[in-house]
């Protein structure tokens, strides 16, 4: 059984000119351990599928199923990291981190334990005390992060969270994630990360959720199959990134997808109909559906 499944999940939207449709009907899976990325282009619905995920906006059809019960409301055992950071600015860096433990009714003396583990996990001994508005983007991004692993939750669902970083921070905190991922002793046994960055995507994730326009469709899930540090200057590193941007800006008419395992000898996978040869003219990846 999947971690979560995703299940033909339609959104739409009443406006003045009537209804906008944002997500018709978009299925995948998460699985233990999983790291999964969703890409696609701005304003296909990346950001509303982790809220639909987690439970905190409706589908206006279909379901999500955490191990195998539905989501009805917010999932507390997934936590989530926002582009926006979303800190209390009137908290202390010790008390943003504690919030959600507060709100589920932690005693007090195990609190003090939680927050003091994951600020020593994420780098931010010496600024418990410290505000918001006296931090870097990127330390006040550790905070969201401290926060969010606080609860211990089993899936972390990660909304373009280095986006508005620069690029160096950036990196480091890719590298981070990473490792607290691949630890067996912390949070979280799986990871969404929603990514309008191509390139962060492959240098993250195992799989790869792609989007079309909207209303989205999943015109392709793609594993992919390249060793871990990635390479972003290798071959194989541009094939697949020519790959993903060439199908997400053109598309290609056919069933929706379902994850796959990777091809033998190739480096990406994409599951559906009507194979794509990479640039080397080596290795096919089944083409995008849409």
């Amino acid at each position: 059984m999947p971690l979560i499944e995703v299940s033909d999940i339609k959104k739409d939207y009443p406006s003045h000119h009537g209804t906008i449709s944002i997500i018709n009907g978009v299925s995948f899976d998460v699985a233990d351990s999983d790291f999964v990325a969703i890409i696609g282009p701005s304003g296909c619905g990346k950001s509303t599928m982790l809220r639909i995920m987690q439970g905190l906006e409706r589908p206006t059809s279909g379901e999500v199923r955490f191990r195998g019960q539905p989501v009805l409301s917010c999932c507390n055992d997934m936590a989530m990291v926002f582009q926006s950071f979303a800190l209390l600015p009137w908290l202390s860096i010790k008390e943003n981190v504690a919030f959600g433990l507060t709100a589920r009714g932690w005693s007090p003396e195990k609190i003090s334990s939680q927050v003091e583990r994951y600020i020593s996990v994420t780098g931010l001994v010496g600024f418990e005390e410290a505000y918001p508005r006296e931090l870097s983007g990127g330390m006040r991004q550790r905070v969201g992060l401290a926060r969010a692993l606080a609860v211990e939750p089993a899936v972390l669902l990660m909304d373009e969270p280095f986006s508005s970083l620069d690029a160096l921070t950036a990196e480091g905190l890719r590298e981070e994630v990473l490792q607290l991922w691949r630890d067996p002793d912390l949070p979280p046994e799986a990871v969404v990360l929603v990514t309008h960055n191509i390139e962060e995507a492959l240098l993250m994730a195992d799989r790869i959720v792609v989007l079309s326009h909207r209303p989205s469709r999943v015109l392709a899930v793609a594993t992919v199959d390249l060793p871990r540090p990635r390479d972003r200057k290798s071959e194989a590193f541009y094939q697949l990134t020519d790959y993903l941007f060439s199908l997400i800006t053109e598309g290609a008419p056919s069933p929706a997808a379902t994850p796959k395992a990777p091809l033998e000898g190739s480096a990406l996978a994409a599951s559906g109909a009507g194979a794509k040869t990479l640039p080397d003219g080596t290795a096919t990846a089944p083409g995008a559906t849409e």
